[in-house]
């Protein structure tokens, strides 16, 4: 049975492999093995402050390494992303090596549907983006949402292939991969950018170096905010 959204536009001139995230039980029982065998610190005067002035206090890892051993539930989170249309889809690039790019997308039936492509952060993943793939299956159908929503993972991260070992993979290298996945998909007569984080980075590449790129969003990062309220702190000179 065809899983709503997942009508390819007509110009797509790649057929992207239909995907399921399906992780194998024993790797399950390997992390929780692992998770189990793992400690955690003393107390100490600096974990035990409330305000996180020292970083993560231990009352929080506690509490959150008993909630992964004994409640987190991860075919909940498999049955979630399977929910949504997922694919693989192999890109080559310019010097002909094959990448592997997984994506999760809500393709529209509309003519008219703006492509947008989403672009998680570090230490991200899709995942960031399914709450809004939600709201967006609630709201509209395949007739009229009026976009082409792809959510990919970038290279190295998720079920996409990681970078090649022989060469400094740059921000313009992951670019280059989502760009050449975009026009694949067809659209290459324009799509629209928006990412937090190195998708921030990503986003204004895409912007910046090709024109099939009419519009880029960037999310302000929390370094970054907490840079310009530092600098408004300061006394003017």
């Amino acid at each position: 049975m065809t899983q709503p959204y997942s009508t390819l536009p007509s110009r797509a001139t790649l057929k992207p492999t239909p995907f399921r995230v399906d992780v194998p039980e024993t790797d399950l029982s390997d992390f929780k093995q692992l998770l189990r065998l793992s400690k955690v610190g003393p107390e100490t005067y600096e974990n035990l402050r409330t305000d996180r002035v020292f970083g993560l206090n231990h009352k929080w890892f506690s509490t959150t390494k008993a909630h992964w051993e004994t409640s987190y539930d991860w075919r909940a989170c498999e049955e979630r992303i399977n929910s949504f249309p997922n694919y693989t889809a192999s890109i080559k690039d310019d010097d002909g090596a094959p990448f592997t790019v997984h994506f999760a997308a809500l393709f529209s039936e509309r003519a008219d549907a703006v492509p947008l492509v989403l672009l998680h952060g570090w230490p991200g993943s899709f995942l960031e983006f399914l709450g809004m793939l939600d709201i967006l299956k609630k709201k509209y159908t395949p007739k009229d949402l009026p976009y082409h929503v792809i959510v990919p993972s970038l290279p190295g991260y998720a079920f996409s292939t990681g970078p090649p070992l022989d060469k400094d993979w740059t921000g313009e290298d992951t670019a280059r991969i989502i760009h050449k996945l975009l026009v694949a998909l067809g659209f290459g007569s324009g799509y629209v950018t928006q990412g937090g984080d190195i998708g921030s980075f990503i986003s204004r590449i895409l912007a910046a170096k090709y024109d099939e790129c009419k519009a880029m969003h960037r999310a302000s990062t929390t370094a970054g905010i907490r840079r310009r309220l530092d600098d408004a702190d300061r006394p003017s000179q």
